[in-house]
């Protein structure tokens, strides 16, 4: 069973960036793709993937947000943020909204 990964990404560059090298992995993810906060939502509640890695700049829903909108639903989906604000605070903020990990861009 391939595992499902879900990139939560506005800036598509980066989403695809993102997805290529994880589809050169050779691991046999699942990937699919959202481009905001609000469609990462529903795509998560349609696809319930098993990863989702998340902006936390988002249009229409935040990422910490939306990320808090999949754990109420799959609190078993390891939601890892990615952003290039990397700060204690933020990791400690993160930490609290039900954020597996956390990776600086």
């Amino acid at each position: 069973m391939k595992t499902k990964i879900l990139i939560v990404e506005d800036n598509q560059d980066f989403r695809s960036m993102v997805k290529c090298y994880l589809e050169k992995q050779n691991l046999g993810f699942e990937i699919s793709e959202a481009p905001t906060g609000l469609l990462g939502v529903e795509k998560a509640l349609q696809e319930r993937p098993e990863i989702v890695l998340m902006d936390i700049r988002l249009p229409f829903l935040n990422g910490i947000e939306a990320s808090s909108q999949i754990k109420k639903v799959f609190p078993e989906c390891k939601i890892i943020i990615l952003t290039m604000f990397e700060s204690p605070r933020e990791r400690e903020v993160f930490k609290n909204d039900n954020i597996d990990d956390f990776l600086g861009k």
